[in-house]
């Protein structure tokens, strides 16, 4: 009983760690909306990343905690880390996509509603940036089409803000 005991507590403290690290995240993540006066929208996606982390870090630490053999979990997570490595590098690189995503939303001046003109290789797209997912940013062009790109795309492009709906940040 006293073993149980043992993981009882080292249990309770990994979910009080898990609800202050939250907690400690969506503080972070609502000062950077604040500060930076847009992207609420985004707030949702890259708070839902986030959550998505912790839990697993909580979930890898919980089985540890309770005695799951290590080399269980370490042919769950290699078969897990072999699937998600096919699926995020087949055809595009998703994983790129939603790290070009979290960098858009920290660190670019950009934010739905400014109009952008990106450089591709032989022409440029411009029009009013309509939503930024976690995989494509979408562009509403003068002729009312929208033209969809991937994050790591726009990411890697040289782009500027012809109409901006606020002052910029230097």
């Amino acid at each position: 009983m006293d073993h149980y005991r043992t993981q009882l507590l080292e249990t309770l403290v990994c979910l009080f760690a898990f609800f202050v690290i939250r907690y400690l995240g969506r503080y972070f993540i609502r000062n950077a909306v604040v500060r930076a006066s847009f992207k609420a929208k985004e707030e949702k996606e890259v708070l839902r990343l986030l959550n998505l982390l912790i839990v697993l870090v909580l979930a890898v630490i919980l089985t540890a905690i309770w005695g799951v053999k290590q080399s269980e979990i370490l042919i769950f997570a290699t078969s897990v880390i072999t699937v998600l490595g096919v699926a995020f590098f087949a055809e595009m690189s998703i994983l790129s996509n939603i790290t070009a995503c979290i960098v858009l939303f920290f660190q670019h001046p950009i934010k739905i509603g400014d109009t952008i003109k990106v450089f591709d290789d032989e022409h440029a797209i411009e029009g009013e940036l309509v939503d930024i997912t976690y995989f494509f940013v979408f562009i509403r062009t003068a002729d009312r089409g929208t033209v969809t790109i991937p994050n790591s795309v726009l990411l890697k492009s040289p782009f500027s803000v012809v109409g901006a709906q606020r002052p910029m940040p230097l």
